[in-house]
């Protein structure tokens, strides 16, 4: 991405007013599109055209960490070596067939959607009339879009902890019907104010919903409260509460208690139900230590506790009440992700490992079964609310799906479009997965056949993704220093298998 189209101004319009703002747009409908648009015609050959492996692999030893200007981290690969200059020329590239005309497009698209949305607030009516979810018109340059997107897709670096071959994975990957529909935009909110802020780009769960008017998510100044309905934000705990220069890696929010932990192993938790709520900080370990990075955090069956997963390779168990771990495992491995079964019988552990664990929490994290079949570490996992089934996502771009009756192999394997699986989760209600992607896609699997999926697309880094307790609403936050930050509502279809009044089709089973 080009320095002028991170810094430079907006050849977008503004508008001072909704009114302005649908005059406009009215307008625009009945202008001739020609100097909007290229013919479609020459984009689609165009996009036939690019040609470009999109499996460009970078190892995490073969990358670094440079925070942009917006405070976020994010890996950039190390080119600059001239020692390995002669191996990289021996190396498999990148192959770039395309004309130079498609070049040149690329480029100029990329400068003219890299740019900062026209709206603020997003509704379902916008979207009706030619805005997207982020408020950036594209009225009559949907080809543009396509192969925009796919820039974006061949683009995007793949991050490999393990090496391996991508294609073998997507080769394991069932069909999926991507044309689902089970819930529907209904409003978002865009700017500073809703950026979730990304610490590191490998731990991406910062979004929680405790109700369908209460998400949270991390920001610049601290724990923010949104409700979409009335559309309002604010801060629920502030930068100053927090330890002296706490860098939160990990965010829990549940029975009103916010849990954070960052990335020298200590915790903050403070209760929401009561103004000026009780906080507690402190150590996870017996030490600070630079490494000790905590990873996740989830709720555990048992009221007012949570499980820690660490990056030194274990997972404490934390009463926030009395504010102490209560108990600790050791694993041979950091550990990236860990979820509870409802009933606490349980749990799943997954981590700098291409294998999972499925243990027993009430007997100390004891094993239970092993998970195979990933390539590369997972950073993500979850249990169905029947705890019939578990899904685990990893850095090799796939979720695989686990009988927890027979877990020796994956009875379902579905992968992403872009990169590496950052979150699950089952809705409570067991019908839906929700799998994010560490950018642009966030896809809604139809259980217990995965062979139909909703995939909702954005431009941006994937912050968090989750459903509301009810199941009736999905939250999705983006997070990005180019496009716009994102924090964006969607409702479920009470029918899905029916058309409705939004113009969705009828799907067949």
């Amino acid at each position: 991405m080009s320095t002028a189209a991170r810094g430079g101004q907006s050849a977008l319009p503004t508008y001072a007013n909704a009114r302005d703002r649908n005059d406009s747009v009215s307008s625009r409908s009945d202008e001739n599109t020609g100097d909007e648009a290229m013919d479609e015609r020459t984009v689609a050959q165009q996009l036939q055209q690019l040609v470009i492996d999109p499996l460009e692999i970078f190892s995490v030893d073969g990358s670094r960490l440079v925070a942009d200007d917006a405070g976020t981290e994010s890996p950039t690969p190390m080119r600059g070596d001239a020692s390995n200059t002669a191996a990289r020329e021996s190396e498999p590239r990148a192959i770039n067939t395309a004309s130079d005309a498609t070049w040149d497009f690329l480029a100029n698209a990329a400068q003219m959607f890299e740019q900062p949305a026209e709206l603020s607030e997003i509704a379902r009516a916008d979207v009706d009339r030619g805005f997207d979810m982020q408020g950036y018109w594209w009225g009559g340059r949907a080809m543009q879009r396509r192969m925009y997107m796919e820039y974006r897709r061949t683009a995007y670096p793949q991050y490999q902890g393990v090496s391996h071959d991508v294609r073998s994975v997507l080769e394991q990957a069932r069909a999926v019907d991507p044309t689902g529909k089970f819930y529907r935009f209904r409003y978002a909110a865009t700017g500073d104010r809703f950026r979730c802020k990304i610490t590191h780009f490998q731990l991406r769960d910062l979004v929680w919903a405790t109700s369908s008017y209460d998400v949270f998510y991390w920001h610049a100044d601290g724990v923010q409260s949104w409700n979409p309905w009335q559309r309002r934000r604010q801060c629920v705990v502030a930068r100053r509460e927090m330890p002296e220069s706490f860098r939160l890696s990990a965010l829990c929010v549940d029975g009103g208690t916010v849990f954070a932990g960052d990335y020298n192993g200590r915790y903050f938790v403070k209760s929401l139900w009561v103004d000026n709520g009780a906080s507690a900080s402190g150590q996870l370990g017996d030490i600070s230590d630079v490494g000790d990075i905590v990873n996740h955090v989830s709720p555990a069956c048992i009221r007012d506790r949570v499980s820690v997963a660490m990056n030194s390779g274990r997972v404490d168990v934390f009463d926030v009440h009395r504010a102490t771990v209560i108990e600790r495992s050791p694993f041979a491995w950091a550990v990236n992700c860990t979820a509870e079964g409802a009933d606490g019988a349980l749990a799943c552990v997954v981590g700098d490992s291409t294998q999972g664990l499925l243990v027993d929490p009430r007997q100390g994290y004891r094993k239970v079964a092993q998970l195979q079949g990933h390539s590369d570490y997972a950073f993500a996992c979850a249990l169905s609310p029947d705890g019939r089934l578990v899904a685990t996502g990893s850095q090799d771009m796939s979720v695989r799906v686990y009988d927890v009756r027979w877990p020796r192999e994956a009875a379902a394997v579905v992968c992403g479009n872009i990169g590496a699986m950052r979150v699950v989760r089952f809705s409570t209600c067991g019908r839906f997965l929700l799998a994010a992607e560490a950018a642009d896609y966030v896809h809604v699997y139809e259980t217990p056949t995965f062979e139909c999926a909703q995939q909702v697309e954005f431009m941006g880094e994937v912050a968090g993704a989750t459903f509301s307790p009810d199941a009736n609403c999905m939250f999705v936050g983006i997070s990005d220093a180019v496009h716009a930050d994102t924090l964006a509502e969607f409702t479920r279809i009470s029918d899905p298998a029916h058309s409705d009044t939004q113009g969705f089709t009828r799907i067949s089973a």
